[in-house]
């Protein structure tokens, strides 16, 4: 009798320890998990809820009639032409439901690198989803509103995703 209630408690013992060593994994695992998120420069939620509407130093003036993200140059930045790239610009807005952030936060779904690039590239449209004349995609403000000919304009957390698009699986 008593062998039967050491191999039990043993067994026990054995799951117990099992317990503790998942628990453990899973902790170090999601702890590295927020590292790695941390150091992402910028953020996801900076780009979720402001980077990603305006270039850098623009200031976001709020959506239009179409829900499009309006942007003014109002620190009067310098860009190569006042024609293509006015001191207000209108970019389409994150869609419904979907974030730039990692994880699935509030419900929401996580945007693939793929369809991040397939956003960064959209320009805005009307509310009856035909392009808006003369704005640009995100992508090809970057490239052509520089500061002079052949220098990409300064928008973080874009000009990296338009400079290496994600490879097709």
């Amino acid at each position: 009798m008593s062998v039967i209630i050491n191999i039990l408690a043993t067994i026990g013992l054995i799951v117990l320890i099992s317990y503790f060593v998942y628990y453990v994994y899973t902790y170090f695992q999601n702890v590295q998990f927020q590292t790695s998120i941390s150091q992402m420069n910028p953020p996801p939620s900076y780009m979720q809820t402001v980077g990603i509407n305006c270039p850098d130093y623009w200031v976001n003036m709020g959506p239009d009639s179409n829900g499009n993200v309006q942007c003014k140059n109002s620190f009067n930045i310098p860009v190569v032409s006042a024609d293509q790239c006015p001191d207000t610009m209108v970019f389409s807005n994150i869609p419904t439901g979907q974030t730039w952030d990692y994880g699935n936060p509030n419900g929401l779904t996580s945007m693939s690198d793929a369809s991040k690039y397939a956003f960064l590239t959209t320009a805005a449209t009307d509310s009856n989803n035909n392009a808006i004349p003369g704005a640009l995609s995100r992508c090809d403000w970057v490239n052509k509103c520089g500061p002079s000919s052949n220098i990409q304009g300064i928008w973080q957390g874009v000009n990296e995703m338009c400079n290496s698009p994600p490879t097709s699986s």
